[in-house]
Parts: structure tokens; sequence; C-alpha cells
């Protein structure tokens, strides 16, 4: 390990040997943020088996709750716990204690370890003797420690299955004491024996006349054994059925109601069309949640027509849950027009009632369908409360192509609200703007730009500050350059200044009409960002405006392509073959560029990819090779903007077009009128997730010494920080570059690289390692080891880091086991 991990290490062990209470605690809490800086298992060994012999000598249980609360904080490293057997031994000798709150801590402590020692029956035993205690206290910290334990082990069956039933029909325990023991129920999933033995013991309670919350408890836990083990559905499924169709006591019917439903969502194809008739007759009560899910499912084919229409008879009757959930059936599975007939009486309804939750479900049913009237939905904003009008603002933007703004509508909505509803109606305005024709627009502009003027006037900063936001990732740049310039005023740090400038650049440069204007613009913003720059920052918003730059210099060359071709009265782009291909070649590498950097946005959202310029670029590529079968994979874009998909149409449909220089430049004019939209991810500074990795031996100014004559035996750890559960497997990579060769009178010549291991690592937790045996054939060879994270879909995202070093021969490095302990 390197120096620093060492020292921390000693620390840590020296703060925990401490005499004082409080520095022992301070240190302890503090252990899982040292795990993820140090995420080793020699570390974690080493700090495990001290807080275990720590949890038995100490008489303060403050110090073992602190111990408690970090081994439930560290749960991803057990697997780095060797001396699994020397841990539990100190800890589970404080199950002795004349202390009960010791005795609860400790079993605790071995439940949330369960995973480390899963099938040892002294754990068992001291979980059942727990069971036996009067104390209410370590009682739930034994039912605690036994759920840990019901999924894990073989023995709990055999164990502790007798006891939890000796107290489920023992008269003396109390109703709170049974609920918590179903609660465990529902996790003794691991083998068949003991839930049938579980299935077995919950009918007899129903059959018994249970009261109404160990009824429900009953319910859950069937239905929970019922979806992990698959035995005997029919038969709680019926159970469920009955229950919620005769059922007097409302809150067993509706505990059934929410099973039907988590049946439904889990496992659908377990119900039939008998159940689902059945369900259709409950709908006055909760059975349209039920059917929803099913709506969704590979089940749906259970809902025949006449199933929907006598759903759809009774949209007026229904409660509101229920008629909004079967109105979110008729929208998925019935046309169009029939489902909008019932649509707006439901909406009017759903907001009287003010359920921002049942509001939100009844929009998100309307978004997804093709033609939607808007009117209403603008109507209802000006009455409507401040959470309901978010909704309606997220719905009639999700509906963009759908919607006709009007500018003595905007007017009137913006006269009506208050400045906190206005912001949200002005991001929707730039949301639709590209949706208007340029007098419209020009209406809408001075409308919101009053308005801005109130929010400056008010000093709400931080408002115009998000308008312009969402006005630069749509293009509305006239709107953006407005706020920015007034935001300018009171700026007072460094960094905020440039940054801000930057963006009065980018959008100076949107709006110019002149291409060399707009490449001079560009330029200062690049300038002004770099200056706003540190180490603690991405480069992304960099790298994107120099991707913009090296765009707006193609279109400037191909603008002068077609400026010759005028003069030389020629139209034939052959004539310019050897400047399209030079051309061309700059697309190829623009691509690229383009690729690489969507190769390291892992942290930004889809929304934030740059597909939109890729089709630009992938257009180009085609206008410059004059080849029309690129095309085919160039379409395969949706909500292509109109500019775009225009020119495709035309390639497609007259493919010899792409010989005249006339048409490219007409291409050239048309992607010129379309605004570059920046990226939501251009506004967060920091990438969080990457990858650290760590050598043994150890990395010393770029050298690794090893023994004369010996192989390389290097172990290489990674560790993801931030976001680790995206990351599937990590792709790992070793390269050797070969020294370069030079003899008295020649030329240097360039050294060549050799893939040594390219292998795709599973990850354990967000943690790797691995063993390599690398075979030095020069010492001066440089060797890099780099790694990539690969998500769950597949994709690779460069957010990794390389290691270089060369391999240095000293005589002091005598041993493997020597070399295993230098850890980085």
């Amino acid at each position: 390990m390197e120096t620093s991990g060492w020292q921390k290490v000693n620390q840590v062990l020296g703060s925990l040997r401490t005499g004082k209470v409080g520095d022992q605690c301070e240190t302890i809490v503090k252990l899982p943020s040292v795990f993820e800086e140090y995420p080793f298992p020699i570390l974690i060994d080493a700090v495990f088996l001290k807080l275990g012999d720590m949890f038995r000598e100490c008489n303060n249980n403050f110090i073992r709750f602190c111990i408690l609360k970090v081994i439930l904080s560290t749960a991803q490293h057990h697997n780095k716990i060797s001396g699994k057997d020397i841990f539990l031994r100190p800890v589970l000798s404080v199950i002795h204690s004349n202390d009960a709150v010791a005795r609860s801590i400790t079993l605790r402590v071995l439940g949330v370890s369960a995973s480390l020692f899963p099938e040892k029956k002294n754990v068992l035993h001291a979980i059942v003797r727990g069971l036996d205690s009067h104390m209410e206290l370590e009682r739930d910290a034994a039912l605690f420690a036994c759920k840990q334990y019901a999924s894990m082990s073989q023995d709990v069956s055999k164990t502790v299955v007798p006891k939890l039933e000796e107290l489920l029909t023992s008269l003396s325990t109390t109703e709170t004491l049974k609920i918590k023991i179903l609660d465990v129920f529902q996790s003794m999933d691991y083998d068949l024996e003991t839930s049938i033995q579980i299935r077995n013991l919950c009918f007899k309670l129903l059959r018994d006349q249970a009261t109404e919350r160990v009824t429900e408890g009953c319910l859950r836990a069937l239905t929970q054994m019922m979806l992990s083990t698959l035995s005997s559905p029919r038969e709680v499924i019926d159970l469920l059925l009955s229950t919620a169709e005769s059922e007097m006591r409302k809150g067993v019917r509706c505990s059934a109601f929410r099973c039907l439903e988590k049946i439904a969502a889990a496992q659908p194809e377990l119900l039939n069309k008998e159940d689902v008739a059945r369900l259709v007759e409950l709908v006055g009560d909760d059975g349209g949640e039920i059917l929803c899910r099913i709506s969704s499912s590979p089940a749906k084919q259970l809902l025949t027509p006449q199933t929907l229409e006598t759903l759809s008879s009774k949209l007026g009757t229904a409660p509101l849950s229920s008629a909004v959930a079967v109105y979110q059936i008729c929208a998925t599975l019935m046309p169009t027009q029939h489902s909008q007939i019932h649509f707006y009486p439901l909406l009017v309804r759903t907001i009287n009632s003010r359920d921002t939750r049942l509001v939100r479900r009844l929009l998100l049913s309307l978004s997804k369908q093709e033609s939607v009237n808007t009117t209403l939905l603008f109507t209802l904003l000006s009455t409507s409360t401040m959470d309901i009008f978010i909704e309606l603002c997220y719905c009639l933007s999700s509906l963009k192509r759908s919607v006709v703004l009007d500018g003595e509508q905007v007017k009137n909505v913006l006269s009506s609200c208050d400045l906190e509803k206005g912001c949200y109606f002005v991001k929707l305005v730039t949301v639709l703007y590209d949706q208007c024709d340029a007098e419209l627009r020009g209406v809408i502009t001075d409308q919101v730009s009053g308005f801005i003027d109130r929010l400056a006037q008010e000093g709400r900063r931080w408002s115009m500050y998000c308008i312009m936001r969402v006005a630069m990732c749509h293009g509305v740049y006239d709107i953006a350059l407005k706020i920015v310039r007034l935001l300018q005023e009171s700026l007072v740090h460094p960094y905020s200044q440039n940054f801000f400038k930057s963006l009065e650049m980018v959008c100076s440069a949107e709006l110019s009409s002149e291409v060399k204007k707009s490449i001079s613009l560009y330029d200062k913003a690049l300038l002004s960002v770099k200056c706003c720059q540190n180490s603690a920052l991405t480069h992304f918003q960099t790298d994107l405006i120099s991707l913009r730059l090296r765009l707006l210099k193609i279109y400037l060359q191909l603008n002068n392509l077609s400026n010759i071709a005028v003069m030389n009265m020629t139209d034939d782009a052959a004539n310019f073959a050897p400047t399209l291909r030079f051309i061309g070649r700059q697309v190829s590498e623009l691509i690229d560029g383009v690729r690489e950097l969507e190769s390291r946005m892992i942290d930004a959202k889809p929304r934030d990819n740059l597909k939109e310029f890729l089709l630009i670029c992938n257009i180009l590529t085609v206008l410059c090779s004059g080849d029309a079968n690129d095309l085919p994979a160039v379409s395969k874009h949706s909500h292509i903007p109109p500019q775009l998909s225009q020119t495709l149409t035309v390639i497609k449909e007259t493919p010899e077009a792409l010989s005249s220089i006339s048409f490219i430049n007409q291409t050239i004019t048309n992607f010129l009128s379309h605004s570059f939209t920046l990226p939501y991810f251009y506004f967060v500074q920091e990438q969080n997730t990457s990858i650290s990795l760590a050598t043994s031996p150890a990395i010393d100014q770029g050298i690794i010494k090893i023994a004369g004559g010996c192989n390389l035996l290097l172990t290489v750890e990674a560790v993801v920080r931030g976001n680790s559960e995206r990351i599937k497997n990590m792709l790992v990579s070793v390269t050797c570059e070969k020294a370069a060769s030079s003899s008295k009178g020649a030329v240097k010549e360039e050294g060549a690289s050799n893939l040594l291991y390219n292998k795709e690592v599973a990850l354990i937790k967000g943690y790797l390692k691995l063993e390599l045996d690398v075979n030095v054939q020069s010492f001066a060879d440089v060797y890099t080891i780099s790694a990539k994270a690969v998500d769950f879909n597949d994709a690779l995202w460069n957010v990794g880091s390389n290691l270089s070093f060369r391999v240095k021969c000293d005589d002091s490095v005598l041993s493997k086991s020597q070399m295993a302990k230098a850890y980085v």
C-alpha cells in the first residue's frame, strides 16, 4: 500500500486504541469514508478485527451502537473480511451480558453481519434466546436478526421457526408482537420446506378468526411467500379475491387489494380471465389499480374488448383513484378518440380534488397520445394551484408537437399568475418556442422580456438563471442573451464573470447571421471557458465549444467552395472532389470527437446526448462523399428538426442532388438557420463517476522495481467512485509501448504498442482485483494500465484513469512476498 495508505491504517488503529471515548467515537463514525478512500482488504480486515475486540472490551453502549452503524453502512465491504470467525468470537461473547441494551445491540450486529456467517448454529441459538426475552428492545433486535438470516440460512426452519410458531399461537403473545413475527415470515423463502411450513401456519391463523391487523399480516406474508417460491399460487389468489369480495372489515379488504396489486405487478401471468372478470366487478373499490398493472404487462390480453367496454362505462361512477386507473387502461388499449371523450370531465374532477398524484397520473396518460386538444389545459393554468400548475406545464411540454401557442394566450397567463408560476410558464414557452412562426415569436419574446424585467426588479436572479438555462437548452438565444446581460451586472466572482461571458458569446454567436462573426465569437467563448476552469471541473464545456467551432469552420469551407463554384460558373461537385474529400476527413475527425465526448457523459441524463450533432455530421459526410448509400444509417433518428428532415427527404428521393454544389450550399444555409442547443449537462460542472486504479508493487515516480531476471507479478485494484450501481463491468487493458529504436546517424523510429491484456471483468460492489504476470522484455518499455466502465446496456464509458510506468531492475527486491505487501 502507498505510504499515505499505511499512515491511514496506523492512524485509525491508533485512534481506536486510545482511552478517550470521544476520539474513539469520532474515529469509528469516520470509518465508512476511510473505506471508500482506501477500499483494500488488508485495511478493512484489520479494522473489523479491532472493532470486534472493542465491542467486547468496552462498557459503553454508545460505542457499540457506533460500531453497529459502521457495520451496517459498510455492507459492501464485508466480502473483503478474511478473519470472520475471529471477528464473531468477541462480538458473540457480549450476548451473555447482564445489560439488555448490550444484548440487543449484539443481536443487531449479528443481523447486519448475516452474510459473514449465515450457517453458524451458535448465532441462531442466540437469536432464539433473544426471542424468549421479556424485554421488548431485545426481542425486537432478535426479530431483526432473524429476518436477516431467514433468506440466507437453511437451519432457520429447524431452529427459529418452531419458536416463532410457539409465540404466534400463544394466548399471552400481544398483537403487536404477532405483526412483527408475520413481517419476518415474508423473508423466509430460502427453501420450499420452510415456505410450506410458514404458509400452513398463516392459513391456520386465518381459520382461527384472527384480528384485523393479524389477518392483514397473514395476507402479506402469504403473498410474498407465493411470489418468492411460486408454491400454490391459485390457492393464495382465490383467498385474496374472496377476501376482497366478501370481507366486511375495510382494512382487511384494502390489504387484499394491495396484495393483488403486488401480484399483478410482479407476476401478472398468474392471473386468469376469471380473476380479471371478478376484478372488473370490484372497480368501485380498488380493483382499477390492479387492472391498470395488468394492462401494462404481457398479460394485457386478458382484458378483452368486452371487458374494456364494461370498464369504460364505470368511469363516471367509480371512485376517483379507480376512475384514473380505468382511464389509463382505456388510453393504453382503446382508440385515442374514445378515451378522450372521458378525459376532460375526469381531469376537471381530479383537479378539483387537489390530489397532485392523481393529476400527474392522468396527465401522463394523456402525454402518450398522438393528437390532443390542449386548449382546456391552457385554460386551467390560470385557476389552478401551484402544484397543479407545475404538472400542467410538464404535460404541455411533453405534448410539444400538439401545442400551438398564441400571443394573447401567453399575455393572459403571465398577467394572471404570480412570479413563481410565471417562471414555470416562461420555461414552458421556451420549450414550445420553435413551434411558432417568426411573427408570433416576436410577440412572445416581448411578453417574456417584460416578465424578465419584473424578475430583475424583484432581484430573483436564480429564477432568471433557471429560465436562461432552459432557453439555451432549447435554442431560444434571444431570451437567453437578455437574461445573461442582466445577470452579468451583479456578478463579482471571477469564475462567474468568465463563465457568463462565455454564455454571452455563445448566445451572440448563435444569433449572428454571419459565419465568420460566429466563429470569432466562439473563439472568445472558448477563451472565457478556459479561464474559469480548474482541476476540480470537467473539460466538457471546453470540448463542446471546440466541437461547435470546428463545425462552423467546416460550414465556412463549404460556403467558400460554393462561392468559388459560382465564380467558375460550374455546379458539378466532381470538379471539387479533392477539396470535398479533405473536408470529409475533417468531418470524420469531428464525428470521432463527438463520440469521445459522449463516452465521458455517464452522469448526464439521456436527453443530454449529442445525437442531433452527430446527425448533422453524418449528413455532411454524405454531402462530401456524394454517396447516398450512407443515408439509411443516418436517417434512423427520431424527433428530427425540420431543417434536417427536409435535407434527408431530398437526398432520399433525388440522390443525384449530391452532385450539385448549389444543393450543398442550400443545405449549409438550412443548417445555419437551425440553432445549436446546449445540453443540460453543459451547466453541470462536475463529473462524479470515476474509476481509481492502484497497483502492487507500488508505482514510485513512474517506476516499478523488480528483481533482476524476474517477471513482473502485478496486482491491479480498481474502485468506482460515485454511481457505482450504474456500472456492471469494467474493461481493463494493459498495453506495452516499445521503446523507440535509434542508431548513430539514423532517424529515431517511433515505438510500437502491443496489447498485453484486454478483458471485461465483473465488479463486486464497485471493486475488482486482478493478478497479472507481465513478461518484461525491455526495461525501456512503457506499460499503461487503463480502465473503462461498462453499464447494464453494454455501453462503454471512458470515465477511467490510466497508470503508466517503466520497470526497473533492483537487487534489493528479493521475493514475491515482499512485493505483495506493497499496495498503492
